[in-house]
């Protein structure tokens, strides 16, 4: 903001907004305001800004308040929908930073079955060191300890495919 020109302008403009600049409430303003080219110029401005603003508060048309009501609703809805979602992103980013750790895992686990089944793999990659891990034989036979993994591997495809469909945007 500038600093006034004439100490009288902030006088001025209060004045001009309580709309008592005239003769018989401000004679001695009014007569700085003839004499004072700088006050003279913010007085034509002024009045020129209040008139337009008179003008389009006399034209504004407001809305009933079923409206209003409507639009105050609609946006509460709004927010507490976004407020919601914020929980959701954070489930979301982990769970798939659980699925990335679940792939990880199963891939380790399922290198050495992948390197005796592909023997040609074992003489390409023969850097890599081998990793084993066997597991007694009976505990493939083991119905409860099949359904855990069948389920473990189900959560680790399908559970990333669910949240990704449910969650994407329209």
């Amino acid at each position: 903001m500038r600093k006034p020109v004439c100490a009288h302008e902030d006088d001025l403009l209060t004045a001009l907004k309580s709309a008592r600049l005239n003769e018989t409430c401000e004679p001695d303003l009014v007569a700085h305001l003839h004499a004072c080219s700088s006050c003279a110029q913010l007085a034509d401005l002024a009045r020129a800004l209040l008139d337009d603003h008179q003008a389009l508060v006399s034209q504004a048309q407001v809305p009933s308040s079923a409206v209003v009501w409507w639009r105050a609703q609609m946006r509460s809805r709004r927010e507490a929908a976004q407020l919601v979602t914020q929980p959701m992103t954070f489930v979301q980013g982990l769970i798939l930073a659980c699925a990335a750790g679940l792939t990880v895992a199963a891939v380790g686990f399922f290198v050495p079955t992948f390197r005796h089944a592909f023997a040609w793999t074992a003489r390409a990659f023969s850097a890599i060191p081998r990793v084993s891990w066997s597991l007694p034989p009976d505990v493939l036979a083991n119905p409860i300890l099949m359904a855990a993994g069948a389920a473990l591997a189900l959560c680790a495809i399908v559970l990333p495919l669910a949240l990704y469909f449910t969650f994407q945007e329209e």
